[in-house]
């Protein structure tokens, strides 16, 4: 018996050593968004921080491309030793709904800590009469079939929050499909778009010079320089959301004392004032959690958001 607990902590000794150890070199953070996107925006408004807590550079390397397969397989190559990270979107949690995935988008990651949460706005054009979610669906329940709305992408909150509305409230409102917002904006401020949900950060200046209207905002309170702008929740639509989240995880086998380490590191960086502003200004609302919470978060939104998803037969290249 004595035998067999000395090997066992013979055997624990390394990992427990590297855990009190970390880090022993910079910290790679691989996000499957371009530089100067929402990903790399909220990586980098904590990385200050991060490198004060933990003694070492907090390195962003953004690697966009295949709706983050290769970004998260480049991560999950990597000894789980917390020197290598994801940092992500909470549409992660359906990505392997959507297509075929190398990896269990659930299984394979670990929760480290939440960033924040990212807004949108749902707009109209101007000359659109609606001015609330409710006046948008009799507007498109008075006009079967003539209403539209833009599609970023399959399985995007864009997408998705729409279609839940055509559901909630049995409308006929066609999906218009563009290879990302930008493109679409501009039809929705051309009009030839009726409905649009936007990021915040793409879509204020727009609505603040009288070029789009915001009906709601998504997210989890208005902004300050918002503040005519209700959330789908104070609309009583907030069962319709899907928040855009930024995740950090690692993977499955990260020891826990590391995942503990940076999760009060990022607790800091979000309690950090210069950081918050960072933050703010990009409208990401800081979110922080624990690794539990993160990891119910995740599971709520993997199983709400996929259930949609088999209801409506949707891929990342099609429904049906």
């Amino acid at each position: 018996m004595r035998r067999r607990l000395f090997l066992a902590a013979a055997a624990a000794m390394p990992l427990a050593a590297r855990a009190e150890a970390y880090p022993a070199k910079p910290v790679r953070v691989i996000l499957p968004g371009p530089a100067g996107g929402l990903i790399d925006i909220g990586g980098r408004a904590v990385s200050d921080v991060m490198q004060r807590e933990l003694g070492q550079s907090w390195l962003i390397d953004p690697r966009p491309g295949a709706n983050g397969i290769m970004a998260a397989q480049m991560m999950l190559g990597t000894p789980p030793d917390g020197h290598t990270l994801y940092l992500t979107v909470s549409g992660h949690v359906v990505l392997g709904l959507l297509m075929k995935a190398p990896f269990d988008v659930m299984a394979d990651f670990k929760p480290i800590a939440m960033l924040g949460v990212s807004s949108g706005l749902v707009c109209v054009p101007p000359s659109s009469p609606a001015r609330t979610v409710a006046e948008f669906v009799s507007l498109a329940r008075a006009n079967p079939g003539k209403l539209n709305y833009l599609n970023p992408g399959n399985g995007t909150g864009a997408h998705l929050i729409p279609e839940q509305l055509k559901i909630k409230y049995g409308l006929d409102v066609a999906s218009i499909s563009y290879k990302g917002l930008p493109a679409g904006v501009q039809d929705l401020l051309g009009g030839r778009l009726d409905l649009g949900v936007i990021s915040t950060s793409l879509a204020a200046s727009h609505v603040k010079a009288g070029r789009l209207k915001a009906i709601a905002l998504v997210g989890l309170k208005r902004h300050d320089d918002l503040p005519d702008v209700p959330t789908m929740t104070e609309q009583g639509v907030g069962d319709l959301e899907v928040q855009s989240a930024l995740p950090l995880l690692g993977q499955k086998d990260l020891p826990d004392p590391i995942v503990e380490r940076l999760n009060k590191a990022v607790a800091a960086a979000l309690a950090d004032g210069e950081t918050r502003k960072r933050l703010l200004g990009a409208y990401i609302e800081p979110q922080p959690m624990s690794p539990g919470e993160l990891g119910d978060f995740m599971q709520r939104e993997h199983e709400r958001l996929g259930a949609l998803i088999r209801r409506l037969g949707i891929t990342a290249d099609g429904i049906g």
